[in-house]
């Protein structure tokens, strides 16, 4: 039997596009491990290891699931294509949601860290693998995550990210700590 914890929203993950409310509700035995069905818009290691519950800390494992992150966005890319080329702009948030939550949390995770939605901009500007710009064209993304534009600057994010992505396995290919 799987027990669900109350859990507050902390400080570093308190942000009104992921967390309207000021409290969530995770299946903690879920999270001990890793699991590719996850759903990454809300965050769920990161508000466990902020409310210090013991769980599975993903961004202390190199890059290792990255790609699975970088798959995932694939799907949502082609669903989110779809529903805008059909004009199905109110059908977009939901899929915009985990599109972004997908890319926070490849970009943290590829530097070793959980994922941090308050003052982001400070936090990402230290990373090295990132792309240009990242701070402000996030900012925009999150200031309007339904619009076209936004999907189009995410997906663009996600490419240049992943080159970013490339370049970093290879730079630490001979590294013993490498996945």
């Amino acid at each position: 039997m799987t027990q669900s914890i109350s859990l507050k929203v902390p400080e570093e993950l308190d942000h009104p596009l992921f967390f309207p409310e000021k409290e969530t509700i995770l299946e903690k035995e879920r999270f001990a491990g890793w699991s590719g069905t996850i759903p990454f818009e809300a965050f769920p290691y990161e508000l466990l290891y902020y409310n210090n519950v013991e769980t599975y800390a993903p961004w202390t494992k190199e890059a290792l699931h990255i790609k699975e992150l970088l798959e995932k966005w694939k799907g949502i890319d082609s669903e989110c294509s779809l529903l805008f080329s059909e004009r199905k702009v109110g059908q977009t948030l939901g899929l915009m949601k985990q599109g972004i939550g997908l890319f926070l949390t490849a970009v943290f995770w590829m530097h070793g860290k959980p994922v941090v939605l308050r003052d982001f901009r400070a936090k990402i500007e230290s990373f090295p693998n990132i792309p240009v710009n990242l701070a402000e064209r996030l900012s925009f993304i999150l200031a309007r995550p339904a619009f076209f534009h936004s999907y189009r600057q995410l997906s663009e994010l996600f490419r240049e990210f992943e080159k970013q992505y490339v370049k970093f396995m290879i730079k630490n290919k001979n590294s013993p700590k490498n996945v």
